[in-house]
């Protein structure tokens, strides 16, 4: 993988005192939040913590209060077009029930670029081995298993960020994924984390919403603990998984080792 380098400031996602208030309930509140370009954040907390509202500010460009800056501007300055091409997003639930192929799927990744069919099924194909899912390619998406859907549709979020048929991204790029190893087994989920390092390692910023507090100390260069729509702490993932901050967030006792070959933070609950 090659990158277009972003010339401007490490922070290529800046949240600033954004909040989101519906029906007399505050989802977030005033959390302050930087994204930087070639490193990873893990969002963290519990259920109802605000962890997906605040994922979906970005693209809901009207719909907080605050300000969200994407490469130095407010996200609502690009047409849907430009952010489409800089900014990826995958829901916790992708719906599709037309019977596209899972090839189809991961191109439809590539319509915010015009870089012809020639180019597209390069990206396509490359994506396809990444995920595992060669052998896949021509199946009927409605067909798969939840976890072969979801590895279709997070290669379908990584299509839109490609630049050309060598994989190369625009440094400074965006994604964004919400709970992607929620459907997947031992296996996948190492597979996608490795390879979302590799992504981080040409430019791209990654945001991850993750419930598994020891794969987020494995591979989160940065983490986000929150609770109650609030901002508790950001920072290391060995600053923020900690048992006091885990028994403040989540309610729960849990002891805290380094791992024996990584050092980083290991949890062990506490039954």
């Amino acid at each position: 993988m090659d990158c277009s380098e972003y010339m401007m400031s490490d922070t290529v996602l800046r949240f600033e005192s954004v909040s989101l208030h519906r029906d007399g309930q505050s989802l977030v509140n005033s959390i302050d939040l930087n994204m930087s370009a070639g490193k990873m954040l893990a969002v963290l907390g519990p259920n109802g913590a605000g962890k997906t509202s605040l994922l979906n500010c970005v693209n809901s460009v009207s719909d907080f209060s605050g300000t969200i800056l994407l490469q130095d501007r407010s996200v609502a300055d690009y047409s849907p077009q430009q952010r489409a091409k800089i900014l990826a997003m995958l829901p916790q639930q992708s719906a599709l029930s037309f019977p596209f192929s899972v090839k189809e799927v991961i191109m439809l990744g590539r319509y915010p670029h015009n870089t012809g069919s020639k180019v597209d099924t390069a990206i396509t194909d490359e994506l396809l081995a990444m995920m595992q899912l060669t052998a896949l390619a021509d199946r009927s998406y409605t067909s798969l298993s939840g976890g072969e859907q979801q590895r279709t549709q997070i290669a379908r979020v990584l299509s839109q960020l490609i630049l050309d048929a060598d994989m190369s991204i625009r440094s400074g790029s965006v994604l964004l994924l919400d709970e992607p190893v929620s459907s997947l087994d031992l296996s996948h989920q190492s597979s996608l984390m490795v390879l979302l390092k590799e992504f981080c390692g040409a430019g791209l910023a990654i945001g991850v919403v993750l419930h598994d507090l020891n794969l987020a100390a494995a591979y989160a260069d940065q983490c986000a603990l929150l609770k109650g729509g609030q901002l508790l702490v950001a920072g290391k993932p060995e600053q923020v998984i900690t048992a006091e901050l885990i028994r403040q967030a989540y309610g729960i006792e849990v002891e805290i080792i380094a791992h024996p070959k990584t050092a980083k933070p290991l949890v062990i609950r506490e039954f």
